[in-house]
């Protein structure tokens, strides 16, 4: 190969380079890394992208605080490395955020691996008006935003035999049980990590999400039974009963395919 020929190849090369690093997108940190990249002094933003009120209830120390909807008003400097912080199933505003700033110029964008739970998981420092563990709840629209997503999710589904006659959740595992305390302490067995050393680290984390009886309210219960669970443990709020009231649900078969024409049936039940 000719010097000439070489030069052409490094020039195109080159002309080219840019496109291809641009086009990677927004990339994960460990908060691991975030933390010690914060401890070295180098000039990293942590921006919380979560609502006014979940911030003031607890966040991650020295975070700055820019809800994901307020984002396209500010005016950010160029050439810092920003993390993004957030703490919803998925990450999804924290994912919407990226793209938002890789569009507008900006080029070191991050998205905290795990979000606030491994944040919190990894026992470093915390501000705000609380600062333990949260189990959070799950909206059905979430969780259905998750699944088409293919987010890694182990869903739980502790209602008894006949509770689960109204419908399931898609990709839940009923649990038996004679009582709730016992489908509970299932629930627990199945998330007690069972690898050790580089085995279980390499495991991809999936964020449990637990669908209660009606009429129970979770939060006691995910207090006494998996406060030593660790990882991303939710509830889905309003339980199969939400589930099954979102709006496609109702939306189901009719006579002559009309929902609204004389002697259509409507409410196929949810599945």
């Amino acid at each position: 190969m000719g010097l000439k020929h070489l030069k052409a190849i490094l020039f195109a090369f080159f002309i080219f380079l840019p496109q291809v690093v641009s086009a990677v997108g927004w990339q994960w940190m460990t908060p691991q890394r975030a933390y010690n990249l914060v401890k070295e002094g180098s000039g990293l933003w942590l921006v919380d992208v979560r609502s006014e009120a979940a911030f003031e209830e607890g966040h991650i120390e020295g975070a700055v605080h820019i809800p994901a909807g307020v984002l396209a008003t500010r005016r950010l400097p160029k050439g810092k490395i920003f993390v993004l912080v957030d703490d919803g199933l998925g990450l999804r505003k924290g994912r919407e955020a990226a793209d938002f700033l890789l569009k507008n110029g900006q080029e070191k964008i991050y998205l905290l691996d795990g979000g606030m739970a491994a944040w919190q998981g990894e026992g470093y420092p915390m501000a705000g008006k609380s600062v333990g563990r949260a189990f959070g709840s799950v909206m059905p629209d979430e969780l259905k935003w998750a699944q088409e997503n293919r987010i890694p999710l182990k869903i739980f589904d502790l209602r008894d035999a006949d509770e689960r006659k109204q419908g399931e959740v898609p990709q839940a595992l009923a649990l038996e049980g004679a009582a709730l305390p016992e489908r509970l302490q299932k629930a627990k067995g199945l998330l007690t990590p069972q690898k050790k050393g580089l085995a279980g680290k390499l495991d991809k984390p999936a964020t449990i999400v637990l669908v209660f009886p009606t009429g129970v309210d979770p939060r006691p219960l995910l207090e006494q039974s998996f406060r030593d669970i660790p990882g991303d443990v939710r509830y889905l709020e309003g339980g199969y009963a939400a589930w099954g009231a979102r709006p496609e649900k109702r939306i189901s078969t009719t006579q002559g395919g009309c929902p609204t024409c004389p002697g259509a049936v409507v409410g196929g039940g949810p599945k």
